[in-house]
């Protein structure tokens, strides 16, 4: 250390000297110039970090870093589990207010004779809604693209969507609507007068019991209505080899009273014969 400061003291004179005689030269006066204090022989060295205490501090600063990560992750997991939570008990409470409202405003119609049919995993009835804002548009006869026709009266149908993954074992897609806007059309295809459309993905269980002012049963006939539909939605898959009575998982269960359904006399028998207690 001696050897630097030595050397760097010889460099600086010589570097005074040549910039004094420059300047007599040129007949400038060479203003007082003060020693720098690095060179200075009275200045200690000052000391610095050891490469276990810089080791010590990168350890450290990674450590804070690595549990603010675990933390943030942490927060996101739960901040997206709680969100899925939410979206998932709007979607059932959606579907549910829609499936109610729907059916609040069943009827029977006399000249298909039809109501409401069904089981336990699937139902249609005939309702009563509002058309469409597609109705009141002028169309011309010379158009290519005629709207579909519609009424007041409509075919609603739910149930639940299946298809198959990788290995061909059937999955549960979410629960469907179909709507035939023509009760009276000569052919209904779905794509053609039945429109198909998956409500929600998130509820993959639904179960149905109709009320027939005696007992709940498990399917319903003929071209009565029922008193009442009890319906259960739930966001998981029904296990194999459980009954749907047995269902494992929380369910979203509402009875809707249906009421154009008579009162006094039963509905129409069940189809398979098939009654499970209130």
């Amino acid at each position: 250390m001696r050897l630097r400061q030595r050397a760097c003291i010889v460099g600086w004179h010589a570097h005074a000297a040549f910039t004094r005689a420059c300047r007599r030269m040129r007949g400038a006066t060479m203003p007082t110039e003060r020693m720098p204090w690095a060179c200075h022989p009275r200045m200690k060295p000052c000391a610095g970090f050891t490469l276990l205490e810089v080791v010590l501090a990168v350890t450290l600063a990674l450590g804070l870093m690595a549990a603010m990560l675990t933390f943030y992750k942490q927060a996101t997991d739960v901040r997206a589990a709680v969100l899925n939570d939410v979206r998932a008990v709007g979607a059932e409470r959606a579907v549910m207010n829609r499936l109610t409202r729907e059916l609040r405003a069943a009827f029977v119609y006399r000249f298909l004779n039809l109501g409401c049919e069904g089981g336990t995993s699937e139902m249609r009835f005939m309702t009563v809604t509002f058309p469409s804002g597609a109705m009141w548009l002028e169309q011309k006869v010379t158009d290519t693209d005629q709207l579909p026709r519609e009424g007041d009266m409509m075919l609603i149908g739910y149930r639940l969507r299946y298809s198959e993954d990788e290995d061909g074992r059937p999955q549960v897609d979410g629960i469907e609507r179909t709507c035939q806007r023509t009760p009276t059309a000569r052919v209904s295809e779905e794509g053609c007068e039945i429109e198909a459309l998956l409500v929600s993905p998130d509820i993959k269980f639904l179960r149905l019991r109709y009320w027939d002012g005696a007992a709940w049963i498990e399917s319903w006939g003929g071209g009565g209505l029922p008193v009442a539909v009890e319906i259960v939605l739930g966001r998981e898959p029904l296990p194999e080899r459980v009954e749907p009575a047995e269902y494992p998982y929380p369910t979203f269960r509402r009875v809707v009273a249906i009421p154009a359904a008579p009162r006094s006399v039963p509905g129409a028998p069940a189809k398979s014969g098939e009654e499970s207690g209130a």
